[in-house]
């Protein structure tokens, strides 16, 4: 494992709010969509809401294999970080008042306590790095 690349994208990921999150669909297709992470620390655990009812959480349910991809093409910042691993729905009061963002509620006309909202818990199994023109590939 390369140290000084994980730590720089530990640093990137602390400052990102999008990235992309691919699941696989009940046809066994790969489908991948826009997310917002919530309070990202490092590559080892991320997080992010969705609606209960959503095809996210169904498909999920039927497989929970995923990955998260966090990338920039611009010159002052060139990365692609790649995590593989599992995604696991929480909808415990506990964490969903951890990770609630106020504009949520646009969405969860509920609020903190709408039943549809919860939380995606995303563990890393595998890492693939690109950052400033160096990578490296690993397991955790």
């Amino acid at each position: 494992m390369n140290e000084k690349l994980l730590e720089k994208a530990n640093q990137i990921i602390k400052s990102c709010d999008n990235a992309c999150f691919g699941i696989i669909d009940e046809n066994e297709y790969p489908t991948v969509s826009a997310i917002t992470l919530v309070k990202p620390e490092n590559v080892t655990e991320l997080y992010f809401a969705t609606g209960l009812a959503g095809n996210k959480v169904k498909r999920l349910k039927n497989n929970n294999k995923s990955c998260i991809c966090i990338y920039s093409g611009t010159d002052d910042a060139l990365y692609n970080i790649t995590l593989v691993g599992t995604a696991e729905i929480l909808t415990d009061q506990e964490t969903k008042s951890k990770y609630w963002l106020d504009w949520f509620a646009h969405v969860y006309e509920g609020g903190i306590t709408d039943p549809n909202y919860c939380v995606v818990k995303f563990t890393t199994k595998r890492v693939s790095l690109y950052i400033d023109h160096e990578d490296a590939e690993f397991t955790l």
